[in-house]
């Protein structure tokens, strides 16, 4: 009854934590990405995200969400939330299946429950959280499987880890693990040697549905994305160490003071320092007598469950620089797992409780830096508001469609604004000019540059181009966001 009363207090913290505020940033730009998407047909999704970077199950469960609770920046929201708080039953579960005590199992719950990078992406418009529930879903039923191997929880696996690369495609870091894992249960498990054939028919089965989608897979993770740079060993070592800060401090820990920065040093190395201590220490063959001649199955199968997909992440981040904690917070769950289980099978209780304390003041710590921080990237109310004083009726909006353009359109549509949907021109600036030199009707025209934009060529030099098409510049104004600058400048036809 105390484990029960616990679970719900913590329930309530986590659901409390993830709801405050959560209207109190804007919409950012993959965020109306998402909502742009959803708005169309089921044929549409699939189609967009086949030339985007990302599967299409999010965008069509976001559909149907919108569909029943409308597409208020609330309600869009409380969809990432719903999924934190139901993956909270597949944490319960797993830390039940490694950790011997109600209470480190509690430790579990409270470390998620207080997480700042946990509540940071329950609060956007985004997949992490449907992928991060579907991957838990996912390694609960494997693990389930490899011990009963009952058609309930075998078809519950393929269920969860169908919809799931279907979802995001780090969800194959944790496909990869698991078939690791079925190797090594296999091995390892005299009496179990039966359960591969049975695995081996998931992974087909698994791999019949995602057909379909291998093409496109192939085709977007060969091409990469543009913005995602190789990198030096030595960039990849210090986001591997950010990766750390933002899971305990929030992504808004470097907008504080220069104490709470050598802070999450502090905080990050000790993390680093404490997982490759439990690494060697597992690893070393000098630790395993006659009577204890393997390493227990609970500490491996924890240990690959963090370490292959953040090892294969960091592979894949040298050619490609990804952000690990947006990508790697499918791994939250089974880093505090490890860390509890850890703490108890290395240290004694009076050492792993001041460690684990520690570690859940500073995400508390962290969680009030998340909260104290009033934006978010691409905060674009303050331009909006900008053009909207000054917006006359006869006023045209130029702007890039999947920059300013959908936010633009999600503003009119949820108020009553007299300014009217941008003129979608093309995709950068030559484009846009080239469309306007063929038109006649366009007198009055806003013009909003981007600079998060890819294609910033002659950005600089656009009263000199507009002027050669016949416009006059009346006025330019710059507003400095997060991660760059917006320039929008007002420009007048000038009769011949």
């Amino acid at each position: 009854m105390k484990a029960k009363t616990a679970i719900l207090i913590i329930i309530v913290i986590s659901a409390a934590l993830r709801i405050y505020n959560i209207e109190q940033k804007n919409l950012w730009f993959d965020e109306v990405y998402s909502w742009k998407i959803s708005q169309g047909s089921v044929v549409d999704i699939v189609s967009e995200t086949s030339g985007d970077i990302h599967p299409p199950f999010y965008y069509l469960v976001l559909k149907f969400w919108m569909k029943l609770f409308s597409d208020s920046v609330y309600s869009m929201r409380m969809l990432s939330v719903m999924l934190s708080l139901l993956s909270i039953y597949f944490i319960y579960r797993l830390s039940k299946l490694f950790l011997e005590k109600d209470y480190q199992v509690m430790l579990v719950l409270i470390l998620y429950a207080v997480s700042p990078l946990n509540i940071y992406y329950s609060q956007e418009v985004r997949m992490l959280n449907l992928n991060l529930f579907l991957c838990l879903g996912s390694v609960y039923y494997f693990l389930v499987y490899s011990e009963s191997r009952s058609k309930l929880s075998g078809l519950l696996y393929v269920l969860f880890t169908i919809l799931a690369i279907y979802t995001h495609y780090f969800a194959f870091l944790i496909l990869f693990t698991e078939l690791i894992l079925s190797i090594i249960f296999y091995i390892k498990k005299k009496s179990g040697k039966n359960s591969l054939p049975g695995f081996l028919i998931c992974f087909t089965i698994i791999n019949l549905f995602y057909l379909p989608w291998y093409p496109v897979f192939f085709s977007q993770t060969s091409k990469g994305q543009p913005w995602r740079t190789s990198q030096s060993i030595l960039k990849t070592g210090s986001n591997i160490l950010d990766y750390f800060k933002d899971v305990f401090l929030s992504t808004y820990y470097t907008f504080e003071s220069s104490a709470v920065f050598y802070f999450s040093v502090f905080i990050s190395l000790l993390i680093v320092t404490f997982l490759i201590y439990v690494l060697f220490k597992t690893l070393n063959p000098k630790q395993y007598t006659p009577e204890k001649h393997s390493i227990p199955e609970k500490q491996y199968t924890l240990i690959l469950l963090f370490f292959v997909p953040f090892f294969t992440a960091i592979f894949i981040s040298v050619r490609q620089s990804i952000l690990f904690s947006r990508y790697l917070s499918i791994l939250l769950p089974y880093l505090f797992i490890l860390l509890v289980y850890s703490s108890y099978a290395n240290f004694n209780k009076k050492i792993s409780a001041a460690f684990l304390i520690l570690l859940i003041s500073t995400s508390c710590f962290g969680t009030y830096i998340n909260f104290e921080n009033n934006f978010k990237n691409n905060d674009y109310r303050k331009i909006i508001s900008y053009i909207e004083r000054n917006y006359k009726q006869n006023d045209e909006i130029i702007a890039e469609p999947h920059f300013m353009g959908w936010s633009l359109n999600y503003y009119i549509r949820h108020s009553d604004s007299e300014i009217k949907s941008p003129q979608i021109f093309g995709w950068d600036l030559n484009m846009q000019l080239d469309s306007l030199s063929r038109r006649d009707d366009m007198k009055n025209i806003w013009f909003i540059l981007d600079y998060s934009a890819l294609g910033k060529n002659n950005y600089d030099s656009l009263s000199v181009l507009m002027n050669k098409n016949g416009y006059q510049k009346l006025s330019e104004k710059i507003f400095y966001i997060i991660p760059s600058k917006v320039k929008v400048e007002y420009f007048v036809k000038q009769e011949n």
